[in-house]
């Protein structure tokens, strides 16, 4: 970025022939300005010699004559560097190739551009929301394809706190979030693991089960740029039938020099009260030959969330008859009822190490290394409420069938919970790349790359779960026009309840810690391992068919290898070793305390006045700790059957073509090629067979199961990828584009195990089952774009969208019921307690994941920016998604649905002039079908519609060093989740606002 003064003064400049790197760092030193730039975009080009007076605008004219590059000055202060149009010029020094391949082959991120800063302000990345703005302006125009991207405003200040947040202000971009951070990305309707994530161009591991990617484990503050590309090219890995996210971060040869950034915060948690730090720096140094640059970031957060959930609405249970006061053909009754608050602690620490170097004029090689490692540890406490069909009484439902009201006086669990939520998650990626123009007409490129992610969870502490409680009596009711339902019945205790040895249970109020028996003691976690190494060469040849063709042409390797290891203390039932609530081993009171929720408790949702806001509170690690010294009983987690690896090999070439040509006044520019790809897959895990089922207390069944065995599954396929992409740009300022293509999707890695795993056994025929099929081929979708921009002054634009996909090989749930190795069920004889002669089968709904369906995703995005030249200026955009796959929620039948279907809308209005800024940013999400599970049963999980309000503002106190504030959520809005209807609550969470104050300075 280069900051002019009074372009009309004449200066003395004494410059040789040069890079245009170099001369351009130069030219700013001896017109005493300021200059930053991207050096792997202009490196390869020569600038000319430039001695004797003249203006500014003379000197750059005649520095870049006759290069392939051009300024213009569009704004006092702004000088805007791009390449010549080809019916202005044709480009004549062959040795600038290495650059056009950047410009051509690049989707157009090639663009220099210079943003507006006053003349005193010292060397930083971009300079400024407009800066920032201008920057990402220039790459969408630019582009062949139909690319976004958003660009940090200067060095280590992103424009959102987290990369998630900053990506929805995109058009066609929404989020899911995490305790109230951003976490995964849904693009034009397609959700998280439809979206190839890169960084620096390189594939990145997860840390999930799947191949979707959790963007709060990077920093925001680490990274410089993040591009998403909605239309594909052949060059592009595959992957994504959603979009390809390219996430860059901070180059040491964009500045010359010795140079130090960062940044220091406090942030306050408006829900818990605390104040924690957070901190970022950056080194840099290079010179003409070589460059390095070394990042650092810590983040801690320690917030509280309040929250109210049901685990699952269960469908047509065994609810007796004559307790049924209903017309509806189908029942939904709640799995249980609990409030919770938990007490997180998210550690974000990470880092980047860059080494650029330059070893001729024509060959460069780099090095990038990324580090994070994010820490969430989760303690919760619960008021807990279980119900069991079978004892439901007075049961009323409404017209669809959703129990509004019941009670239950034998068989209800009163718990008090300790949980744990930990994700110990970690990410590294490291790659090489190196770029050597052979000649004028060939560039070769080859790149090698490595990414490892990981949660790392072999004690079962992840998702712990210990419960103290009794047997008790509630009753249950939801109000209309209440999101949250009323619980009440059980605070004081009944002499008729008895537990299975008789006893009474329940002999005082509720909160006295008498009444306390240990209950569930469950250890368990996914210890997850993902490697991705990737191997590819590209090479292209200039001019390759006549002057105004370009052929490019490459081949890549990757390997994935992903493992999913469940580990839990579920095997032999010892979770449940003291399940039924029985007197021994005699918990000490003082294990227990009481916990006060406080009256605001989830204040913001209505029904919240009939929640319980006290109950008590113990320990886990204590409760585990003493039952394991109290008796025999190892609580310890084991790695059970369920646990699988995938290894996946993709072998690919493709070819691509790009042409420039005029049309009368329309430069036309076209990018079109096929990939073609090869897919190895192979599933190794265990299995063992279920022998008997066992009565463990009132509500559960164990599992006896034989030694596991392992087993190994493969499959193959292969595909092409066509794709075609055309841009038509009249006058510079009205550009149309279309794109065709198609791209695919590989299946999730959970739906490949091939192990049959039994995920519930509870009475009531409460009986499930899951499979995966690693013979699932995958998701393959024809896509259309057609895009139409006009770029009406500086910073300034609107734009429409039209896309289509239509996608095949969806993959669906077949649910069917089977009995397994004849087993029965021990509660459904004669007797309830134990197994007797007249058990039947037990007949579990078993899951299976198949191919088959075919779906259209359509949509319209609409998109406005524009700056009032007073400092003054608002973004504003909205997304249309509509697809003849949505879920009816009428039909209990229908098993296949897109998710993540929804519209969304953004606005940001910001002022910037001087040293001060302020941003307001608002967005909105309508409501939409996040999963077609729960997590306790097969029913949708629907998310209600999200609006949030964020503010930043800074003030620059001098050149160097500037203070700021940011406010996330400042309105506190709460995020709610429903099943099949409205007012089947499934969570209502409320993740409250947060306020950072902090120092920025770059020296």
């Amino acid at each position: 970025m280069l900051w002019a003064q009074p372009k009309q003064i004449s200066q003395d400049f004494n410059l040789d022939a040069n890079s245009a790197d170099v001369s351009l760092i130069e030219f700013a030193k001896q017109a005493d300005l300021t200059i930053i730039f991207p050096y792997e975009k202009v490196q390869s080009r020569q600038a000319n010699a430039l001695k004797g007076s003249f203006t500014i605008e003379q000197g750059m004219s005649k520095l870049l004559e006759n290069t392939g590059l051009a300024a213009s000055f569009e704004r006092d202060g702004v000088v805007t560097i791009k390449r010549i149009s080809i019916h202005d010029t044709l480009l004549e020094d062959k040795s600038l190739m290495q650059e056009i391949v950047d410009l051509l082959i690049g989707n157009g991120d090639n663009i220099v551009t210079f943003p507006e800063e006053p003349s005193y302000v010292e060397l930083i990345e971009v300079l400024g929301i407009r800066g920032s703005m201008d920057w990402a302006l220039d790459i969408k125009q630019e582009s062949i394809g139909v690319s976004e991207s958003i660009q940090s405003e200067e060095i280590g200040k992103f424009p959102d706190l987290n990369l998630a947040e900053s990506l929805q202000r995109i058009t066609g971009v929404s989020i899911d979030r995490s305790e109230g951070e951003g976490q995964f990305v849904t693009v034009r309707g397609l959700g998280p693991q439809f979206n190839t994530v890169l960084s620096n161009g390189r594939r990145l591991a997860t840390d999930n089960q799947g191949r979707e990617f959790s963007f709060d484990t990077i920093a925001s503050e680490l990274v410089t740029s993040v591009t998403v590309d909605k239309t594909f090219s052949a060059s592009q890995p595959s992957g994504g039938i959603g979009s390809v996210i390219n996430i860059k971060t901070a180059r040491p040869m964009a500045s010359k020099d010795f140079k130090v950034a960062g940044s220091v915060k406090a942030t306050f948690d408006n829900n818990s009260q605390k104040i924690t730090p957070q901190g970022t720096v950056f080194f840099s140094h290079s010179n003409d030959k070589l460059g390095w640059l070394v990042s650092l970031s810590h983040q801690t957060r320690k917030a509280r969330i309040n929250e109210v959930q049901t685990d699952g609405w269960l469908l047509n249970t065994d609810i007796p008859t004559e307790q049924l006061t209903s017309t509806a053909d189908t029942i939904f009754v709640p799995r249980n009822y609990d409030q919770r608050v938990r007490f997180d602690q998210r550690t974000r620490t990470g880092g980047t190490l860059v080494l650029q170097y330059k070893a001729t004029p024509n060959l460069d090689i780099s090095l990038d290394y990324l580090q994070s490692d994010f820490n969430v540890k989760t303690d919760s406490t619960s008021l807990g409420h279980w119900f069991t069909s079978s004892n439901l009484e007075d049961v009323v439902t409404d017209e669809n069938g959703t129990a509004i009201a019941f009670s239950q006086n034998v068989g209800h669990a009163t718990d008090f919970h300790a949980r744990t939520f930990d994700r110990p998650s970690s990410i590294n990626a490291l790659g090489v790349n190196s770029r050597w123009q052979a000649s004028p007409k060939v560039l070769l490129e080859f790149d090698v790359s490595s990414s490892k992610a990981s949660t790392k969870d072999r004690i079962g502490a992840g998702n712990a779960l210990t419960l103290i409680g009794y047997l008790n009596r509630s009753s249950f009711s939801i109000s209309e026009g209440n999101v949250l339902p009323r619980i009440a019945g059980f605070e004081s205790s009944d002499p008729s309840i008895v537990d299975a040895l008789g006893d009474v249970t329940g002999v005082s109020d509720y909160l006295d810690p008498i009444n306390g028996r240990a209950h569930v003691m469950m250890r368990r976690g996914w210890n997850i391992e993902d490697k991705f190494d990737q191997l590819k060469t590209d090479i292209t040849f200039f001019d390759g068919l006549d002057s105004n063709i370009d052929i490019k042409f490459g081949f890549m390797y990757s390997k994935q290898s992903k493992r999913n290891e469940r580990w839990d203390n579920e095997k032999n039932a010892v979770h449940c070793s003291f399940c039924g609530y029985f007197p021994e081993p005699d918990l000490p009171d003082g294990f227990q305390t009481i916990f006060d929720a406080g009256s605001d408790f989830l204040s913001g949702v209505s029904g919240s006045e009939n929640l319980p806001t006290r109950w008590l509170r113990h320990d886990g690690e204590t409760l585990f700790n003493f039952l394991e010294s109290a008796s025999d009983i190892n609580f310890d987690a084991v790695i059970r059957n369920n646990s699988f690896t995938v290894t996946e090999n993709v072998t690919s070439a493709y070819l691509q073509g790009q042409q420039r040509s005029q049309w009368r006044d329309i430069e036309l520019s076209s990018l079109y090629g096929v990939r073609y790809e090869n897919t190895d897959i192979v599933v190794t895990g265990f299995e063992s067979d279920l022998l008997a089922l066992t009565i463990l207390d009132q509500t559960e069944l164990g599992q006896l199961n034989s030694p596991g065995r392992a087993i190994s599954k493969s499959a193959s396929y292969d595909n092409w990828l066509p794709s075609v992409s055309i841009k038509a740009d009249w006058q510079d300022n009205i550009i149309a584009r279309l794109g065709v293509s198609r791209s695919l999707t590989r299946p999730t890695m959970g739906q490949l195990s091939p192990s049959l795993v039994l995920t519930t056994t509870r009475q009531g025929g409460d009986l499930r089952a899951s499979s995966g099929n690693p013979d699932l081929k995958p998701f393959e979708s024809t896509n259309f774009d057609v895009t139409l921009e006009w770029y009406y002054q500086s910073l300034s634009y609107l734009s429409a969208s039209y896309f289509k996909k239509k996608v095949s090989n969806f993959i669906v749930s077949t649910v069917m019921q089977t009995t397994i190795n004849d087993v029965t069920d021990p509660s459904t004889g004669a007797d309830s307690r134990a197994p007797d002669s007249e058990d039947t089968l037990a007949e579990f709904d078993l899951t299976t994941p198949t191919n088959g369906q075919t779906a259209t995703v359509s949509g319209f995005e609409f998109a406005i920016q524009h700056d009032f030249n007073s400092g003054w200026g608002v973004v504003a955009n909205m997304t249309l998604v509509d697809s003849n796959a949505k879920l009816d929620p009428t039909d209990i039948s229908q098993k296949f649905a897109l998710t993540g279907l929804s519209d969304s809308q953004n606005l940001i209005v910001y002022y910037e002039k001087g040293p001060g800024q302020i941003r307001l940013a608002w967005n909105h999400r309508d409501g939409f079908l996040q999963s077609l599970v729960q997590i306790q049963g097969p029913e949708p999980t629907y998310v209600r519609s999200y609006q949030q309000f964020d503010l930043s503002a800074s003030y620059a106190v001098n050149d160097n060093v500037s203070v700021f504030i940011e406010g996330v959520n400042i309105t506190e809005e709460n995020v709610l989740k429903h099943g099949r209807y409205p007012n089947q609550l499934l969570l209502a969470q409320q993740p409250g606002a947060r306020y950072s104050l902090g120092l920025r300075g770059i020296f």
